[in-house]
């Protein structure tokens, strides 16, 4: 048993959007029916949960039924960032798993372009480790800076990598984990695996998709609209 948390609970401000990016209309349907599409297509992933502020949730169940997304099974409120809209969503899956063993898989609303074949490597990933991660080599010399301003040192970027989105996870371990960690300590993590990194669990890294795009910046929209466009992913 295999559950996808769909993270939408952006509000669009760093693109200064009146309507969030992930409900912006791309290619002829929202951003984020895109991305529940590609799991409604991939066999390894039986449901979707949604994870949303409450005033879309309505508009969020008639995509359901317009789209024919048959495997979104709930709508789990947002919580006040990243973290705590995880732990949401996770306490939603509860009643899917049905003490059953499987994998939950984390993924941003605003990531219209990741492919079935990701995800399938994802989930193999979860046979080897109890937490994967897609990753892109750094291909560009990195330094770092204290100030700013002024180099102070210089990266081996053959150990470099970064992180995408979707990232997955053993469902009933990562629930443990959210359970017994304080509001405080979610509030200070970012991605998905570095609560479990932090932890001592062994992340299994596994390659990304450089058209994996995450729609951050207005420019992404059009880019990401050709390449859908591209792949006929159109109504």
């Amino acid at each position: 048993m295999n559950i996808a948390l769909v993270l939408s609970g952006g509000t669009g401000v760093r693109m200064g959007l009146e309507v969030p990016k992930q409900y912006q209309i791309l290619a002829g349907k929202p951003v984020i029916v895109h991305t529940l599409e590609q799991f409604e297509g991939c066999p390894q992933i039986d449901h979707v949960i949604a994870v949303a502020a409450s005033d879309w949730e309505e508009t969020i169940w008639e995509w359901k039924g317009e789209h024919g997304l048959s495997k979104l099974k709930a709508v789990a409120a947002a919580g006040e960032d990243r973290q705590r809209s995880i732990r949401n969503g996770l306490m939603a899956a509860r009643p899917l798993m049905e003490d059953r063993q499987g994998g939950v898989i984390i993924q941003d609303a605003v990531r219209p372009l990741t492919s079935r074949a990701l995800l399938t490597r994802l989930v193999q990933g979860l046979e080897e480790a109890p937490a994967v991660m897609p990753v892109l080599s750094v291909t560009d010399t990195t330094y770092t800076s204290q100030d700013g301003q002024w180099v102070d040192g210089l990266l081996d970027r053959s150990t470099l990598f970064a992180g995408q989105a979707p990232e997955a996870f053993d469902y009933w371990t990562f629930l443990k984990l959210y359970e017994e960690t304080p509001i405080e300590i979610l509030r200070a993590m970012s991605g998905s695996c570095q609560l479990p990194y932090s932890r001592g669990w062994k992340v299994k890294m596994i390659s990304g998709d450089p058209e994996n795009i995450k729609i951050t910046y207005a420019a992404d929209l059009k880019a990401c609209e050709k390449k859908l466009l591209e792949r006929g992913r159109t109504e």
